[in-house]
């Protein structure tokens, strides 16, 4: 029971590639905090690489259709 070279050679580099990827270092090895800042309407986030901004507009009122004594204003001109 020989093994030739052409089916050892796919077993050595399946291993070897295995051996890669467990000495490899993981993405998330370092911690990488997150800071976040509120501004008013704004709150920006933040960590190395990456920013993050989520604004929200402010409520406005609606466009008032009558004047200040109650008269609409397509009346007045």
């Amino acid at each position: 029971m020989t093994i030739k070279l052409r089916h050892l050679a796919p077993l050595v580099a399946a291993g070897a590639a295995a051996l890669a990827v467990s000495l490899a270092p993981s993405a998330g090895a370092s911690p990488n905090p997150m800071d976040c800042m509120d501004r008013g309407g704004a709150t920006m986030c933040q960590k190395q690489g990456h920013a993050r901004i989520h604004a929200t507009p402010p409520v406005m009122s609606p466009q008032q259709a009558f004047g200040y004594n109650g008269i609409p204003m397509w009346a007045l001109g």
